[in-house]
């Protein structure tokens, strides 16, 4: 029996040191599939052995062994791969064995190997190949009910008359001894196990500390008293640039490398380390490799001594500073040039911390703020509040709202303010900051430059500017007043001349031919008068949404009979041309201003092109050439000929009013600087590329309209008006010639007419008999209501009644509110019969 006892143990201690040595194996180690492989041979060859070593009862007639553990282990540890190579020897042995049962017993050896196999899967390891004692309380369980197979095969093959009683004690002694081996087998491999996981990460903490020594560029060496030189390790042989493998350097080697001027300061203190009494075990030097480069090194040591306090050992590691020192170096240079920038700077550099915006700190200030502020550097850096205390007080919150912009942003910073000195001169400066993040802290880098002389030099040049638009401008008013007293002094003569011989003339005949006369030069004032307006933006515009292409396609059939068949015609349209919103008439205008002004600048003879084009400007373009434009999407129209071109000398008069070339008679200068108003009125530019000898081009571009081409066309509505009863109109005109004369043609076009001269007579009259049919009143009138003021008090009694604006000055034939509504009709004066009577038909029909 205690034969039987040491061989199984035996046996179960060999195969752990097996399975020790399969855990510890780096070439095993990642090579799970080729580990169960070898268990299961492991436990295999146990199983074997095991049974070759059984013992038997007097009292129950069979052979019984430990092999219950190797075979659970071997599929729980194995999985399917251990467990079956397992069961195969154990059954293979007992089939070579011989003797009464085989079956149950081969049955046996591979139902205890499966039940291995079955808590691999059901009760896994955590921490393969770690037992957990939940696949223990598994197993055992499920290893006892395995033996019900053998109990009730045993007892159905038995020839005793109790029959199942030696089957029990035949199961039951193989459960126990089973079970025995089982917990034995476990606690020696959890052993095993555990020795071999100890090994394991020590073998990897050497590595690990093995790896960060070459990351870190440390080397090991070691010198023993009497050692001709130390031994040096592969990272000390690769501090040092030595080509060899690890080994003892002789000490006259290694001095060799030391820097000249380091070697004395080393052979001391290495004379004081081997005495004993050296304190200090560290220390920097240099040493050049053999092929000449410089290294900086730190070294630090240990002794150990002999029993007696004698140092017969010195063991220590030497670190490679070089890239440190080097970068030590270059920080030292920077920060000296820095320091010198900053002393040549017109301004102070500022380090600041926000990463509490409710206290930030000032971590560095420049020594040149004494120059800008009055202040040191020291004084700043104690008292921070030095600083908004100095900055304009109005400005003060936009500067702090721009900083923390900036800082949650991570954009740039640039702001311009004013401060105060500390000796009272107030002082313009720019700011140019830059936020960072530096380990968690939010950190603001600003150089600030003083700014006082240019801000003067700017402030200078804008008076001087002004002065000079001023003087410009009293030149244009002269110029400009010069010549519309001209042409409205000969427009005067020629209705004033007309209408004294009309006084004279009894002819009818005559008198027509006289009043066309007048007629048309009052028509031409009115013109005069319309270009004026353009000419300074105030031109009353009705801007819809147009596709200029259809504008030039429609223009090109007046065009080519407006110029002389030796002008050859030619249109570059884009297709998909973005929409505009202008005021068509005004833009024909320009277009036949143009075409003529192209006409004579080739003399009748020659090529002219109308392009069309979709054009993005962006800022650079429009401070490139000075226009008060803003950057977005533009639709271009552009007229070129091949003409004479303009000359440099007039080209920048050309958009002046009344400034020509052309002989008199033949142009009233006006052309260009009506368009360059409308152009501006419209929110667009105009722009003119010219070469002399090769001809001119002129760029207008609109702004591209955001509604929809489509959208812009409403369906006509027609009225037809009733002739039962005559339309009555509500006439209100402060000037009694002008309201005499609207009454006659209003009148004689088959109105009822009711006329007052103030705005508070034609409400107290309509207010006695709101049955007007329509209120024409002019905008601007003596007395509490203007023409707007009316027609809001009538509209809030009567809100749909109609009502026609009439002025003669443009800022208020524009307006919108005040009582006026945008579907309402506003007339210029003077205004034609035709106009007028069409005016009065579109309100009263609501169209």
């Amino acid at each position: 029996m205690f034969a039987f006892v040491l061989q199984s143990l035996t046996s179960l201690l060999l195969a752990a040191v097996f399975v020790y040595g399969v855990f510890t194996s780096k070439w095993l180690r990642k090579r799970e599939r080729l580990q169960q492989l070898l268990l299961g041979i492991i436990f295999g060859v146990m199983v074997i052995s095991l049974g070759m070593n059984s013992i038997s009862y007097k009292l129950i007639p069979t052979q019984f062994d430990a092999k219950a553990g190797p075979l659970i282990f071997a599929g729980y540890l194995g999985g399917p791969i251990g467990g079956l190579i397992a069961g195969l020897c154990g059954a293979l042995y007992r089939v070579s064995f011989g003797g009464p049962a085989t079956d149950i017993g081969v049955f046996m050896n591979f139902g205890t190997a499966a039940l291995g196999v079955a808590a691999f899967y059901i009760r896994p390891s955590k921490k393969w190949p770690s037992v957990d004692t939940s696949a223990i309380a598994f197993l055992i369980p499920a290893f006892a009910l395995l033996h019900l197979v053998p109990f009730w095969y045993l007892g159905k093959i038995s020839d005793a008359l109790d029959g199942f009683a030696e089957p029990a004690q035949i199961v039951t002694a193989f459960f126990f001894i089973g079970t025995l081996s089982i917990l034995v087998t476990w606690q020696i491999l959890v052993y095993a196990l555990h020795f071999a996981d100890s090994v394991n990460r020590a073998d990897e903490l050497a590595n690990k500390l093995d790896f960060a020594m070459q990351a870190s560029g440390l080397g090991m060496f070691d010198h023993q008293r009497g050692d001709d030189g130390p031994y040096f390790d592969d990272a000390m042989m690769s501090i040092y640039g030595l080509d060899r493998a690890p080994g003892m350097v002789p000490i006259a080697d290694w001095k060799a490398l030391i820097h000249p001027d380091d070697l004395p300061r080393i052979q001391a203190s290495m004379q004081r380390t081997w005495a004993g009494n050296n304190d200090l075990q560290q220390m920097d030097f240099r040493a050049f490799r053999p092929d000449g480069t410089l290294r900086y090194i730190h070294a630090s040591w240990t002794i150990e001594r002999d029993s007696d306090g004698t140092v017969n050992r010195v063991t220590g590691m030497h670190a490679d500073l070089t890239d440190i020192r080097l970068a030590e170096q270059q920080h030292k240079t920077s920060a000296e040039r820095l320091a010198l920038i900053a002393e040549k700077l017109p301004g102070a550099i500022i380090e600041t911390d926000f990463t509490d915006m409710d206290k930030p700190t000032l971590l560095y200030v420049s020594p040149r703020c004494l120059e800008i502020w009055g202040y040191t550097d020291e004084e700043l850096l104690a008292d921070v509040s030095l600083l908004p205390k100095s900055h304009d007080a109005e400005d003060l919150d936009a500067f702090v709202q721009a900083l923390e912009n900036g800082l949650r942003t991570g954009e740039d910073v640039h702001y311009r303010y004013r401060i105060t000195a500390r000796d009272g001169k107030s002082k313009w400066l720019d700011f140019h900051g830059s936020p960072t993040n530096d380990n968690g802290r939010t950190l603001l880098k600003a150089i600030v430059l003083d700014a006082t002389r240019e801000v003067e030099a700017q402030n200078q040049v804008e008076k001087e500017r002004e002065i000079s638009r001023r003087a410009q401008r009293n030149e244009s008013i002269g110029q400009l007043t010069g010549g519309v007293a001209h042409d409205f002094n000969n427009l005067l003569a020629v209705i004033m001349g007309n209408l004294e011989l009309l006084r004279m003339d009894d002819d009818p005949a005559s008198q027509h031919e006289l009043i066309d006369a007048a007629i048309t030069a009052t028509l031409r004032g009115a013109d005069l008068t319309k270009n004026m307006l353009a000419f300074a933006r105030k031109a009353p515009l009705k801007p819809v949404v147009l596709d200029l292409n259809d504008v030039v396609r429609e223009a090109k059939n007046w065009i080519v009979r407006t110029l002389p068949e030796s002008v050859q015609v030619e249109t570059s349209l884009l297709a998909g041309l973005w929409p505009v919103e202008a005021d068509r008439a005004s833009l024909e205008s320009a277009l036949l201003n143009l075409t003529l002004n192209a006409r004579d600048a080739m003399h009748g003879q020659g090529s002219l092109t109308i392009e069309t084009a979709n054009v993005r400007i962006d800022q650079a373009y429009i401070d490139s050439r000075n226009e008060e434009l803003a950057p977005g999407r533009y639709v271009m129209l552009a007229v070129s000929d091949d003409g004479d071109g303009i000359p440099d000398d007039v080209i920048d008069s050309i958009f002046e009013p009344f400034f020509t070339t052309k002989p008199p008679g033949l142009g009233s200068g006006l052309g260009l600087s009506m368009t360059v108003g409308f152009m501006r009125q419209s929110g667009g530019t105009i722009q003119i590329y010219t070469e002399v000898g090769q001809g001119t081009t002129f760029k207008l571009y609109f702004p591209a309209a955001t509604v929809p081409l489509e959208q812009q066309h409403a369906p006509a509505i027609t009225v037809e008006q009733s002739g039962d009863r005559k339309t009555k109109l509500l006439l209100a005109e402060d000037e009694d010639a002008v309201r005499t004369t609207l009454v006659k043609i209003l009148e004689r076009a088959n109105y009822q007419v009711t006329a007052t001269s103030s705005g508070d007579a034609a409400y107290d009259i309509f207010k006695a008999d709101p049955t007007y049919d329509l209120l024409l009143t002019d905008i601007v009138m003596p007395g509490e209501l203007q023409g707007t003021g009316l027609a809001k008090a009538l509209r809030e009694r009567w809100p749909d009644l109609p009502v026609i604006f009439m002025s003669g000055y443009a800022s208020e034939a524009t307006v919108h509110g005040n009582g006026l509504r945008p579907e309402d009709i506003r007339l210029m004066k003077p205004v034609q019969r035709a106009d007028l009577l069409a005016a009065l038909e579109q309100g009263l029909s609501g169209s």
